[in-house]
């Protein structure tokens, strides 16, 4: 069973208060075994207060003793008590006998204040304890002895009382309102910490978390999560190195093979060998386009996607064509300008356009439209798409039907690099049988000062032109 999340400050107080009440209680068994083993005596305050309760006052003013259920209990377990009890006008309760050392100290009585003497001899009958009490007889000063106790466990109570409200429960209060407080300043920088990770972004190498801005004891937490970071990106420019390197090494064999192909006479073989041709060289310029998505688009020029249209249609027309569908260009006389790299805008109509081809339902029209608005679009009349998998297509490795040939990269691969050209891709609906990818564009001339920064995947810019 997973243990619940619990607060760090929480268990820090009730950890910290359970070892003051242990440290407390040490301290109570201590001073218990330290009185009891010298045999002090001890007068239960108690019993001062029980006396004090019983007295009142008469008519005349003079203090006298109730008949009290708890004083005559008092009397028949103790006869060899003995108390003086005195008011601050001077009246004066006298029961039992008085020792000498006493006497001249009862007439003092009105001016002493709550103290206490203990015998370290046997039969212990110096001890004596003076309370003073607030009463309804009014303020009363209790002089009491002869009963004088020596049992250790008595002795634990009375000092567990006193020192348990005076010590124990003070720490654990100032402990409960002041521990958190300092707890959540100490780990103040654990938020800051949390907010730069949170803000990690894995196509930005080099990313770090602030190790000095916790307290000392969280740093190798942090450092180990930065070493972490380290190996993650080193693991990342290893696989962009083997893509690239794998994808460099699979041109040429694909160029040699696709060059003897054409030699071949026209047949329906030589054409499914040059669109496999095509698809292997596609894969490897998709393997380069992955490793080129983790770096900067150094390119961002002002180029006319017009002209571009027309250099990718010329390209893929045969293989277009070799895969059974008539191929048609739709662009104005007149030159699109907008603001992007060629190489990757023309690898982005590329892969739409073999897409069409791979999943076009291998007859019809594809059709490549160019909008004065810095827009395309790749039209075809296969099956479709539906409404449902409109966003689950642009993911990477995702085929709309299982046994689809291609890898599932080509729709992801074009999704990044539009949105890094701060614009967006989006399936457009048609009434006619058919799938249609539309891509926006900015213009040259509303770009100008644009600073372009990657956008998320398949979100829509804020603005468009």
């Amino acid at each position: 069973m997973a243990r619940r999340d619990r607060s760090l400050a929480a268990q820090l107080v009730w950890r910290l208060i359970g070892l003051q009440a242990a440290i407390v209680l040490a301290l109570i068994v201590t001073l218990t075994y330290s009185l009891a083993s010298a045999a002090v005596s001890t007068i239960d305050e108690d019993l001062t207060y029980t006396i004090a309760d019983a007295v009142h006052r008469d008519d005349s003013g003079q203090l006298v003793l109730l008949d009290q259920a708890s004083l005559r209990q008092l009397l028949r377990s103790e006869p060899a008590l003995w108390f003086v009890v005195a008011d601050e006008q001077g009246h004066q309760l006298v029961h039992g006998t008085i020792p000498e050392a006493y006497r001249l100290l009862a007439a003092s009585l009105p001016q002493l204040w709550s103290s206490e003497i203990h015998a370290g001899q046997a039969p212990y009958g110096l001890t004596m304890r003076i309370t003073v009490a607030d009463v309804p007889a009014g303020r009363l000063h209790v002089l009491a002895g002869g009963v004088p106790s020596t049992g250790r466990m008595v002795l634990l109570m009375k000092v567990a009382s006193y020192l348990g409200w005076r010590m124990a429960l003070p720490l654990a209060l100032v402990t409960l309102i002041f521990m958190p407080w300092l707890i959540r300043r100490g780990m103040a920088g654990v938020a800051e910490v949390a907010a730069q990770a949170e803000a990690i972004d894995i196509d930005e190498r080099g990313a770090r978390l602030a190790d000095r801005a916790v307290p000392r004891e969280l740093q190798p937490l942090v450092r180990a999560f930065n070493a972490a970071l380290e190996r993650l990106n080193e693991g990342y420019d290893a696989r962009d190195r083997f893509l690239a390197g794998a994808a460099h090494e699979l041109r040429a064999p694909i160029a040699i093979l696709a060059a003897r192909l054409e030699t071949l006479h026209d047949g329906t073989m030589r054409a499914r060998l040059l669109a496999d041709v095509a698809r292997l060289a596609n894969l490897a310029e998709q393997l380069l386009d992955l490793q080129r998505l983790g770096k900067p688009l150094v390119k961002m020029e002002p180029l006319d996607l017009v002209a571009l249209a027309r250099e990718v249609a010329a390209d893929v027309a045969p293989l277009v064509v070799g895969a059974g569908y008539e191929f048609a260009l739709e662009a104005p006389e007149t030159a699109v300008m907008v603001i992007g790299d060629g190489l990757s805008l023309s690898r982005v109509l590329t892969n739409l356009i073999q897409n069409a081809v791979a999943h076009g339902g291998g007859g019809g029209q594809i059709t490549v439209t160019v909008v004065g608005d810095g827009s395309f679009e790749v039209r075809d009349q296969g099956p479709g798409i539906p409404a449902g998998e409109h966003e689950r297509i642009f993911e990477p490795f995702h085929r709309l039907r299982p046994r689809n040939e291609g890898a599932g990269l080509g729709l992801h691969l074009v999704r990044e690099i539009v949105a890094r050209h701060g614009g967006y891709i989006g399936v457009a609906e048609m009434s006619a049988p058919g799938a249609c990818f539309r891509v926006h564009l900015r213009l040259a001339d509303k770009a100008r000062g644009l600073v372009l920064l990657p956008a998320p995947a398949g979100r829509e810019p804020a603005a468009l032109p």
